[in-house]
């Protein structure tokens, strides 16, 4: 398995999407199926002997990779949508922070052991955001597993985790 085939695919752009901010762009990987299938394999390496029932997955970058995995291990989903009100029935909210701002993070409610997932994971804010409202909606969550970690931020998130690339 050779991450270093898919860390050489990661863009960065400076000053997205607000100045200061230096972006991960991960979609020349999502555009390779050879980088994307390693990337894959990276993640159930990281998860095999965790037990779950539902990959809760983080909109809208997080539903790419985490379907690909719900997939492969037959999982279901749980969606944590960004934007308000795009999901019915009882669902639960919270306000998070963001290494540049504020969001909202919402859940329908359920139940069952929740493995979150997301694309970057820089501060933590957003994973925590996401323990937040899979607790509040009666789910457990037990790990987190990010595609790329960012070394050169505190990191402080509410479940253990893992990342697939560190940079």
């Amino acid at each position: 398995m050779n991450l270093e085939y898919v860390k050489n695919k990661i863009e960065f752009y400076q000053d997205f999407p607000i100045k200061g901010v230096e972006y991960i762009d991960l979609n020349p990987i999502y555009n390779d199926p050879k980088a994307r299938d390693i990337l894959v394999d990276k993640c159930i390496e990281l998860i095999n002997n965790i037990e779950f029932d539902y990959l809760a997955l983080i909109e809208s970058r997080g539903f790419l990779i985490g379907s690909i995995l719900a997939d492969k291990l037959n999982k279901g989903i749980v969606l944590c949508r960004s934007k308000k009100n795009r999901l019915p029935g009882k669902i639960q909210t919270v306000r998070h922070k963001l290494e540049y701002g504020e969001a909202v993070m919402q859940v329908q409610e359920g139940d069952g052991k929740v493995l979150i997932f997301d694309d970057v994971l820089a501060t933590g804010g957003t994973a925590n955001g996401a323990f937040k409202v899979l607790s509040l909606s009666g789910y457990t969550p037990i790990h987190s597993l990010f595609l790329v970690e960012l070394s050169q931020f505190d990191v402080r998130c509410d479940t253990k985790y893992n990342s697939a690339i560190v940079l």
